[in-house]
């Protein structure tokens, strides 16, 4: 990790917590270079699975797409727009949940 003051790539890490919401760490690291304090925050990166097409390749998943289809199929029924979000998200949903096992 870079030090935001000198740019050295070499540090020591002084305290680690995690934070309020549970979701990140927060450390406290000291420069080696020029003995500068800075904290940092580390996250989950939350990725969606690939998507596998008929010709076997991989996409990333990708909300827009299923939004777009969903709408073209329903776009002579009485379906509202707050239903089909609703439907994406629930998918989105077990894309991550599928993901997780």
């Amino acid at each position: 990790m870079k030090c935001p003051f000198c740019g050295h790539t070499e540090n020591k890490v002084i305290d680690s917590r995690i934070s309020k919401d549970g979701k990140a760490v927060r450390r406290r690291r000291e420069c080696l270079g020029c003995t500068k304090r800075f904290t940092t925050y580390e996250y989950v990166e939350d990725v969606l699975p690939m998507v596998v097409k008929k010709d076997r390749r991989r996409e990333q998943f990708d909300r827009q797409k299923i939004l777009t289809g969903i709408k073209k199929a329903c776009e002579k029924r009485p379906i509202s727009m707050e239903a089909i979000d609703k439907l994406v998200e629930n998918i989105e949903q077990a894309c991550q949940e599928m993901k997780a096992e």
